[in-house]
């Protein structure tokens, strides 16, 4: 018997009885015109050719908080987007002071409240503990947050459009204090 140490506590390799092998049943059926039919739309993409389309979008400048931007992307995509049956969007934000986000696309409030707790928990000004503060007293926590958020988003496309749930939608999140205009690259690839 052989003993190691994991974290200070004593594992004993014993040997142990072995479990016979057990059989696992694979069940195949092979995809008749019946069974396709109930596949929905996955059955009716294969064979489909992919495709691509890309756009950088320049957002106009907007006050620090965070902005529902749901109407203005699918404004510049919307043409591109209506030519996918089944795919992915990918939304990739350009800087590193604002960030993306999915969330409520119906009640104001959430946003101010977002701004409210994303100010709550990152400190600003010059009782910070920051060291980078060249740019101004507002970039370092713009830094942190764009951060929590991130820079990214990827939302499947169904039948031209992006498949979202009713109340989600996109939000730009502006870090700073002077509003900036925003660009942000969407790349949709599908069928």
């Amino acid at each position: 018997m052989q003993a190691a140490a994991c974290g200070g506590v004593s594992i004993s390799a014993a040997k142990q009885p072995l479990l016979p092998p057990q059989r696992v049943r694979f069940l195949h059926r092979p995809i008749t015109a019946a069974t396709a039919a109930d596949r929905s739309s996955m059955a009716a993409t294969v064979g489909a050719n992919p495709k691509w389309a890309q756009k950088t979008i320049t957002l106009p400048p907007q006050r620090r908080g965070c902005h529902l931007i749901t109407p203005k992307i699918l404004k510049e995509i919307g043409q591109d987007l209506s030519g996918f049956k089944c795919g992915l969007a990918h939304l990739f934000l350009h800087h590193t002071s604002a960030s993306l986000t999915i969330n409520e696309n119906y009640d104001s409030d959430v946003r101010d409240d977002t701004e409210t707790f994303l100010n709550k928990i990152v400190p600003e000004g010059r009782s910070a503990p920051w060291k980078h503060t060249l740019e101004g007293p507002d970039d370092m926590p713009a830094h942190i947050k764009s951060s929590m958020f991130g820079c990214a988003l990827t939302i499947p496309i169904t039948d031209g459009k992006l498949n979202m749930g009713t109340w989600q939608g996109i939000w730009l999140c502006e870090h700073r204090d002077a509003p900036t205009a925003r660009k942000v690259v969407v790349t949709l690839n599908g069928i």
